[in-house]
Parts: structure tokens; C-alpha cells; sequence
């Protein structure tokens, strides 16, 4: 870090930067567009979905390759 950088940042408090912190991600939050409640229920559901059909293929793949294995070991 340069030594302009250092000094600078020690004549503002530490409070000071996380307060200002905080304020600053409050803004951003403020900003962003949220999803509705049903757009939340919809894709919750999408992804729980998904995940379950991944998970089911994953599942008999493993299966498919156990019994392959134990049949020729």
C-alpha cells in the first residue's frame, strides 16, 4: 500500500468507515428490484424441482455404476 493511502486512511475513524459502510449498502439495497411473493413461490419451486430430477439421475447413475462394478469385481 502506498504511503499516501496509510495516511489518509488513519485521519478517518474506524467507526466512521463502517458507518459510512452500512449507509452505503442500505442505499444499494434500497435500489434493487425485488421479486414478488409469487415470483419467490415460482421459482423456490423451480429450483427444488431441478434439483430433485439432478439429484434422482445422479442417483441412478451411481446405482448403474455400482451394479457394474460389483459385477465384474
Amino acid at each position: 500500500m502506498k504511503r499516501e493511502a496509510v495516511t489518509q486512511r488513519r485521519g478517518i475513524p474506524r467507526l466512521s468507515r463502517i458507518g459510512s459502510y452500512f449507509r452505503e449498502v442500505i442505499s444499494e439495497l434500497k435500489k434493487a428490484v425485488w421479486p414478488t411473493r409469487v415470483e419467490t413461490r415460482r421459482l423456490t419451486l423451480m429450483v427444488l424441482a431441478i434439483s430433485g430430477t439432478v439429484g434422482l439421475i445422479l442417483g441412478a447413475i451411481d446405482l448403474g455404476f455400482t451394479y457394474l462394478v460389483n459385477l465384474f469385481w
